[in-house]
């Protein structure tokens, strides 16, 4: 049975979700029997591969779309040895995002040379920690090592903080003192923290990210500021309007859950996954209304705002812990790393910033991995000097 047969696509998957059908079960052992090799790329793509903590995620593929997509990308790069091709077949299988530079799906078995060291520092993912200002301005250092503690963050008000959570306590006050007691949660680079508004609305941020909000929300309205990238699951409450504002843009949510990055060079992006928000330029009249599955992106330099229909999940699953690459340039995705491993990027050649890669892996994972999968891909060679990556094609 020819290993890269249509059915064995899958069959693979279906395995792998547990759904083999007795007649599928016995078609896969009858190909793991024809052949110790395959066998053991079977074990290898079942141990290495990362399937999505959700499986709703992964059974939703396409295996039809996915398999043509493979098959266009082997084409291109006949020149790969066997193992890495199936790997990267089961890759496409389980996140079938669009194949343009290349794809890859890290745990892959790798042959590329090891990546040159200068003066190497350590270089870890990022964590849980955050900087809290309260009302009266008192910098409370927060990380998801600490146990639970309560926090006086202004008005004789007590939160709650727990590991990697700060939880505000559900009340509503008069307009006047909402606006006297305003915290600040600062996210650094190589940071993340949650937040439980007092309203019950849950933030996720992401590094490099800040967020201004009262202490709790008045009578009237309910409005945070944000700079850099948050998602936001937002409890609904018809009688109080929801804002998200940022620098450029004012977000009017109806209850729902959404993603705001502003930390992207030269646009703002927010995508809706479920409900309905409202967007527009700061001090214009007429806002846009996004549905679940757009994208809304607001370009600095022309001051414009465009939608389009987008797949949210590359955009929505660094929350969950990962990180999701399309057709994206090595400069967008190398700015990503750099927030949240906390590193500088260099690039020796600007025509490397344009090179397109697309993958799907861990945000825990060893930055070294991460980038090992590029340079099989796109070719680019990285220097690590101290906490700086030079790029090089």
């Amino acid at each position: 049975m020819d290993l890269y047969d249509e059915n064995i696509a899958r069959l693979i998957r279906h395995s792998l979700i547990g759904e083999l059908s007795e007649l599928e079960r016995g078609e896969l052992e009858a190909w793991l029997h024809d052949s110790e090799e395959h066998q053991v790329l079977f074990e290898k793509i079942k141990k290495e591969i990362r399937i999505s903590s959700e499986r709703s995620f992964f059974c939703s593929l396409n295996d039809e779309e996915a398999w043509q997509k493979f098959k266009i990308a082997t084409r291109e790069r006949k020149q790969r040895v066997y193992i890495r091709k199936i790997l990267t077949y089961a890759a496409v299988i389980v996140l079938p995002l669009a194949v343009v530079a290349g794809f890859w799906f890290l745990n892959q078995e790798k042959n590329t040379p090891p990546m040159a060291s200068g003066r190497v520092a350590e270089i870890t993912p990022g964590k849980s920690r955050a900087v809290l200002i309260t009302a009266d301005q008192i910098v409370h250092e927060l990380n998801g090592l600490q146990e639970q503690r309560e926090i006086e963050v202004g008005n004789g008000m007590v939160i709650k903080q727990g590991g990697a959570n700060l939880e505000y306590d559900s009340l509503v006050v008069p307009v006047q003192e909402a606006a006297l007691a305003m915290n600040t949660l600062k996210i650094p680079r190589g940071g993340e923290f949650r937040l439980k508004l007092s309203d019950g609305t849950n933030v996720y941020l992401n590094s490099a990210s800040e967020l201004k909000y009262p202490v709790c929300f008045d009578e009237k309205e309910r409005k945070v500021y944000l700079s850099g990238e948050a998602y936001f699951e937002v409890t609904k409450d018809s009688d109080r309007p929801f804002y998200v504002e940022t620098e450029e843009l004012q977000i009017r949510v109806y209850g729902t859950e959404f993603n705001v990055n502003t930390n992207q060079p030269g646009k703002v992006q927010t995508v809706l996954v479920n409900g309905k928000i409202g967007i527009k330029k700061q001090n214009a009249v007429e806002e846009i209304m996004m549905k679940p599955g757009e994208l809304a992106s607001f370009d600095r330099k022309e001051g414009t705002i465009g939608v389009t229909g987008v797949d949210v999940r590359q955009y929505v699953v660094w929350k969950d812990g990962y990180f999701a690459f399309e057709n994206e340039t090595l400069e967008q995705i190398l700015e990503t790393l750099s927030l949240w491993y906390d590193v500088d990027v260099f690039f020796q050649s600007d025509s490397a910033k344009g090179l397109l890669f697309t993958g799907f892996m861990k945000r825990y994972d060893d930055i070294s991995e991460i980038l090992s999968a590029i340079t099989d891909v796109v070719g680019v060679s990285f220097t690590i000097n101290g906490k700086t990556i030079i790029v090089s094609k």
